[in-house]
Formats: C-alpha cells, structure tokens, sequence
C-alpha cells in the first residue's frame, strides 16, 4: 500500500476512537468503535465485512487524494466516498441493529442507492436480506414521544411520514355563524334552520354549490354577502351530488378571498350526508352533543402492515406512537393492527404483537387481501370509545386493510374520527380521477356518520397522513372547536400559494400524488362551531 493509502487508513481508525455519537459520518469504520460493536452485537462475519468495507474505502480515498490533489471539489468527493462506505456497511446490518444504530446516530442514516427494477418499481425484500429498504423501513420501528416527533435529530430520523405539519392560529375578523347550502329538500331546510338558530347564525343560499365554480357572478355575490356577515363559523351543507373535489376548492378559494392575507379567513366545516334524513339526524346529534372533559377521552388507533417496501411499518409506529402517548397521560388505548400481507408476518424484522401490551391483531391467511370482516377481539377493542385515529392505504370501498362494509357493526355514537387513509370522504362522482365504478359504494366517512360519529376528518384524494391528521387532532385535544383545528391545518397546507385550479376532467386512473390540489383534499365532515373536549 502507497504511503498516502496507508496514511488514510490509519487516519480511519482513529476515527474509532470517538464515541458513538461522533462516529456519525465518519466512514465504514465508524461500526466498529468499541462503544458502537458492542451495542450492536455485530457477528464475526459482519465485522469483517465492514473491515474489508473500510479497506476498500480507503485505498479509493487515497487514491482520489493523490490523483486529484488541489483540484476544487475534491472536499466534496471524498466525503462522498466516505459516506459511500458508511452506506455500505450500515446495509449489512440487520433491521434491529440499524434501529440502534439509528439511535445511536441520533439521525438517520441512509442506506445504499434504491435500485430501480423495469417497470420503475423498486428493489424490495421479502427474504430480510439487509438493503437500503430495510435500513428505511426499520426506522419505523423506533416509537419516538411526539416531543421528539416534533424536534427529530434529523428529517428522516424515524421514517417515513414521521413529519408534523407546523400549524398556527389565524383569527377571522368576524364572530358570526354561517350556513352555506344548496339544499332545497323541506327536511334537510328545517335541519339546517334548527343548526343556525342553536348557533344564533345566519343561512345563505345558493343555486348549486357543485356549480358555483363556473359561475364568477355567483362566486362574486357570495363572497360580498359573506365579507357582509363576517362570520366565524361557515357550515358548509352540499346537495349530495354536489359534494366534488372542485367544489371543496372553490369553498376554499372562496373563505380564502374574505381577507388580504393568505389562507383560510374563517373556520369551516362541511355538513354531508346521504340525503336530508340522515342531515336531519346529524344536526340533531351535534346540537345534543354534550363536550368531554380529557379526563373522559376514550382512544383506540389502528395501523396497518401492508407494504412489501420501506414503508411497511409506517402505519404500526404511528398507532403505537399514540399508544405511548395516551399512556404517558395515564391513558390505557388499545392499538389494532390490520395485516393483510403473509409475507410481511414471515420477516425476522416483523414486530412482536403482544396483547398483553394492549395489541389486537389480525393476522393473514395464506394469501395477501383485504379483509371482509373484523375479527370479535377488534371489535371489542374499537367499541365504546368515543376516539378513533386510524392509518392505513385506502380505496373508496376499503381501508386499513379491510372493506368498508367491514367496519358496519361498530358504533361510532358521538366518536370522534380521524381518519388518515386515502379516499375515506371521496365524493360518488369526482372531479380527481374517474370513480363511476364505485359510486354506489359507501365511502368509509359515510358510514362512520351513518353509525353515529359526531366529526369525520377524511380525504378526497390521496391523503398524507399521519402529518397532517395529528396536528388536527392534537388541537381537538387542546379545546379548540373542529372548525378552528381544520383551519390551522389546512392553511398549513396551503402556506402563501394559491389555491391551485380546478380539475379539468376525471383522469381515467390513478393521478399524480404530488398535484398540488390533492394536498388541498383533506376534509373536515362536522358543525365547525362543535367544541368536543374542553379544557
């Protein structure tokens, strides 16, 4: 070996000569510090791997230096091959150890470039050989405190979808209360008069809320009637065909018009129903709706394990994370875990489910698919509890890994429901994307308001998740009326950009998730003026 490859090679031991923390970013070598080897357990065979990882690192590291020696960028380049090296031996360990490492670390550390597969797929393993993949996905396996959520020692420390949306307050001008209606059935009218009076608001009708985007005499009467009344509070009740994707931006270009700053002006809600009986019923429930104390919350969360990728585990830690914290506030909440996959059940990495630690489990049979029916220990956990969080995929007719029709005998009396999957409130005939198939399919959103629940919080489209449903519902928790939560979390979504425009056409299938008006697609289902927990 070359003086300067030797040189380099000693200058990477004694790296190991730092503590865990330091040993971050420091090479392949970094494993093998005493503190670290011992913490992780690391076999014989992955030692030499790493040795042998380090060698190679450092006969490339030498060699750059010397044949690049003053040429800009060289810094660069060779933290590059640094961090290559780490890469490389971080990918030899086992999802458990890489949780440690992680720990250790204080950050996450990423793994190996994904390799792309034809088709545009990723790599993914079902065998738990170690690759970037598991490196990702075990991150979801640490439960951190949502203080540590909030404040992570780096952006990806604890997975995907681990990330909090920033919300703050923005008060209206106003104090008044405002239904906003199309509504023309004699039952769902003496409903929403029965809302305003208990609210000592006002009700503004229009032609069709479903249409109003195509209307701009329309949208302009409206938005002076509405700057007029200078209303806290508008409820927002649609004729059922004109619940749509575009008319929920068109409301929210509309609140977003009643002042010059940019976001939401007011605290909104929308009132949907199937027809005007079910209506009827759903302001009768929200105007004997009686608020609980903190002290009264009864939680259950559900999470699904039902990816073969880095995400497989992302649902699991976020229903075991408000495990932990309803139990640091000397809360006992049942977490339900919905697994459709076998294969995901095989894994050496696959998380040991304990019922004795509160965990209900249903597990697959021999073949991956959704699940027609809960099983009586689920439904045991799920009933008689006035708060949901659930996260999982969804489709119009199933989430969480079940069909719709399977959560039907649960009753949600007066719950709370914060629903993180995809398409739990999609609208019958949407605007987003081509749902014709499905429009005599009950939406899940539909059926926890048909069963009893007071507030909804769903999307139309594909939803983020557990970044944007916490905040929403850790307001709730704190006093704030639904309308004022919702606020805060959308117009964190919106920031300081326009609303985008509206869809053009159904697409015939599945659309871009990035398109910025799904963002906008979270959506609240309850009398924004409902405060459920005081303080």
């Amino acid at each position: 070996m070359c003086k300067i490859g030797i040189f380099t090679f000693l200058l990477l031991l004694n790296w190991a000569t730092i503590d865990a923390k330091g040993a971050v970013g420091q090479g392949a070598i970094a494993l093998l510090t005493p503190d670290v080897a011992d913490k992780l357990q690391l076999t014989d065979g992955q030692k030499q791997k790493i040795q042998a990882i380090a060698r190679a690192t450092s006969r490339k590291f030498g060699d750059t230096q010397k044949a690049k020696a003053g040429q800009p960028g060289l810094k660069e380049e060779l933290e590059k091959i640094r961090q290559g090296g780490q890469d490389e031996a971080v990918a030899l360990l086992t999802a458990e150890q890489n949780a440690i490492w992680v720990q250790l670390a204080g950050q996450a550390q990423p793994g190996p470039p994904l390799v792309v597969q034809p088709g545009g797929t990723k790599s993914k393993s079902t065998t738990g050989s170690p690759d970037r993949d598991d490196a990702i996905a075990a991150r979801s396996l640490i439960i951190p405190t949502i203080a540590e959520m909030k404040n992570p020692p780096s952006r990806d420390a604890f997975g995907p979808s681990a990330s909090l949306l920033q919300t703050h307050p923005h008060s209206p001008r106003g104090d008044g209360y405002v239904v906003l209606t199309d509504q023309t059935d004699p039952k769902a009218i003496a409903a929403l008069t029965r809302l305003a009076e208990f609210r000592h608001g006002t009700i503004v009708n229009t032609p069709s809320l479903g249409d109003l985007y195509k209307s701009a005499a329309e949208y302009g009467r409206l938005e002076q009637e509405l700057r007029r009344l200078a209303p806290k509070y508008v409820a927002i009740a649609p004729k059922p065909e004109s619940y749509r994707e575009n008319m929920h931006l068109c409301m929210l270009k509309l609140l977003s018009s009643l002042e010059d700053q940019p976001g939401l002006g007011v605290f909104p809600g929308y009132l949907v129903a199937e027809d005007a009986s079910k209506l009827s019923d759903l302001i009768d429930r929200t105007i004997a709706f009686q608020p609980i104390t903190r002290a009264e919350i009864k939680p259950v969360s559900l999470g699904t394990i039902e990816d073969d990728g880095v995400t497989r585990y992302r649902s699991y830690q976020k229903a075991k994370v408000l495990q932990k914290m309803f139990k640091e506030q000397g809360k006992e909440s049942p977490a339900v875990f919905i697994v459709t996959n076998p294969n995901l059940a095989a894994r050496e990495d696959f998380p040991k489910l304990d019922a004795g630690a509160g965990e209900i489990a249903m597990m697959p049979g021999s073949r991956r698919e959704a699940f027609g029916k809960l099983s009586d220990p689920v439904v045991e956990a799920m009933s008689g509890k006035n708060v949901l969080l659930m996260f999982g995929h969804g489709l119009p007719d199933r989430l969480c890994g079940a069909k719709v029709s399977a959560f039907a005998p649960l009753n949600f009396s007066n719950e709370l429901v914060f629903c993180g999957s995809c398409m739990s409130a999609s609208p019958p005939h949407a605007d987003r994307v081509n749902l014709e198939n499905q429009s005599a399919t009950k939406r899940f959103g539909t059926l926890a308001m048909d069963n009893g629940a007071v507030m909804v919080l769903g999307h139309m489209g594909l939803c983020g998740g557990f970044p944007e449903v916490y905040p929403m519902a850790e307001n709730v928790f704190a006093g704030l009326s639904v309308g004022e939560a919702y606020q805060r979390v959308m117009n964190g979504l919106i920031g300081n950009k326009p609303i985008p425009d509206y869809y053009a056409q159904p697409a015939s299938g599945q659309i871009n998730p990035n398109d910025p008006a799904n963002n906008l697609l979270l959506i609240l289902w309850a009398d924004p003026a409902l405060v459920p927990i005081k303080e």
